[in-house]
């Protein structure tokens, strides 16, 4: 692999955005069309986590050969980030989809929430780079506890998007790669073609 500079990735702004599920990735990534709508205000100091659950290795062999295959268990991810803004679809995201507003406005909390299930769209700008990670589905749902630490920060709703294969997809998401050559052609992430 060659050193490519074009390929680094300094985040200077960024965008979280929702659709119905399937919607496919949009042509400008910097300027999403309708359907996609952004989720609102978000960390500036926890901008992005990835974890995974799963993958782990079994070693299979045989009695010629203890350590013959190697079998992985199925690997689940999830993208986590901080919404700062308490409004109605941001407190749903936070609580479930099914959380109903009540005759006074409020947000009613559901004993039994409900994940929002839509495609999830990131956008993070680096000068002339930008850097999208797109799944045409994903659940979203809060990752941990609501705590309100100081008087001097913004506070935040912690999210979890669990991107899922959707119909014949072999993958849950997608990323835009950075610095690509002129040789290389991308491939539709919407389409994997």
């Amino acid at each position: 692999m060659a050193l490519n500079d074009a390929a680094t990735l300094v985040i200077g702004s960024g965008n979280y955005l929702t659709a119905p599920t399937g919607t496919v990735i949009p042509d400008d990534l910097l300027s999403p069309l309708s359907p996609w709508e952004a989720v609102g205000h978000t960390s500036l100091d926890e901008i992005l986590s990835i974890t995974s659950e799963g993958g782990e290795a079994t070693t299979i062999g045989s009695l010629q050969n203890k350590s013959l295959r190697t079998k992985y268990s199925a690997r689940t991810e999830t993208l986590a980030f901080t919404l700062q803004q308490f409004d109605v679809p941001g407190l749903k995201l936070y609580y479930g989809s099914n959380a109903p507003v009540l005759a006074d406005g409020t947000v009613g909390v559901p004993t039994d929430p409900i994940p929002t299930t839509c495609s999830f769209l990131a956008v993070f700008v680096d000068g002339e780079n930008h850097f999208a990670i797109y799944a045409p589905k994903a659940e979203i749902y809060r990752s941990d506890d609501l705590s309100f630490g100081d008087t001097e920060s913004l506070a935040g709703l912690p999210l979890g998007v669990k991107p899922m294969p959707l119909g014949s997809n072999q993958w849950s998401y997608a990323i835009t790669p950075l610095g690509e050559t002129p040789d290389e052609e991308p491939t539709d992430p919407g389409t994997g073609a």
